[in-house]
């Protein structure tokens, strides 16, 4: 008789307190945020709706925080029809956060030197995890990774290959705002973001339930 036949012996799927979504959450949330405020230092972009706002910021001075937080609202509206009230409650605070400690960090970190490559590694890094984290939890950083994330539990389509589709339209725009090596610095950073996310989250792994 194999495992199969045998539902009481199958392997449990994991389980979460209460407390180990809210620390994930917020871990994802600062890594996030961290990944952001790189960005911004080396006057970058990054793709999905945060590249969409600092795209905005950039070309007319409004606070990253506020046009992301205004960009991600039709999202919302999205997720809660689509995913539930739990996972869009969750991506509004994560995404709200993010916009506000973005905006809040430039007054305790600054960089004397900040070598745009070196940058976009390091947000997509930081960001990818970050990311990961949201989705492990139960939330996302709003916009595009909704849409991405409800492409893949439904048809299987990797989330990371998804938003690295719409990033390539997004990067095409930069040209318009950013300087040649800036974009292509930009890109390899998204790279890196949507890579790790395609190799590290996937339905049938670790998810929090």
């Amino acid at each position: 008789m194999s495992v199969s036949d045998r539902p009481d012996l199958e392997p449990r799927k994991p389980t979460h307190t209460l407390l180990d979504n809210l620390q994930g959450q917020a871990f994802g949330i600062l890594m996030t945020a961290f990944g952001v405020t790189l960005l911004r230092a080396a006057g970058l972009v990054t793709g999905q709706t945060a590249g969409m706002s600092l795209l905005i910021s950039y070309s007319t001075g409004y606070s990253f925080g506020i046009v992301f937080f205004l960009i991600n609202i039709p999202f919302y509206l999205f997720a809660w029809m689509r995913m539930g009230p739990g996972f869009t409650l969750r991506s509004l605070i994560s995404a709200t956060m993010i916009s506000i400690l973005a905006d809040f960090a430039p007054q305790v970190i600054a960089y004397s030197h900040l070598n745009i490559f070196v940058a976009a590694l390091l947000a997509g890094a930081t960001s990818g995890v970050g990311l990961i984290a949201l989705f492990r939890h139960g939330a996302s950083a709003g916009g595009l990774g909704i849409l991405a994330l409800y492409i893949q539990d439904r048809t299987g389509f990797r989330a990371g290959w998804v938003q690295l589709g719409v990033d390539l339209c997004i990067f095409a725009a930069s040209f318009l705002v950013l300087a040649p090596m800036a974009v292509a610095a930009s890109l390899f950073g998204a790279l890196v973001l949507n890579v790790i996310i395609a190799l590290n989250h996937r339905k049938d792994w670790y998810v929090a339930h």
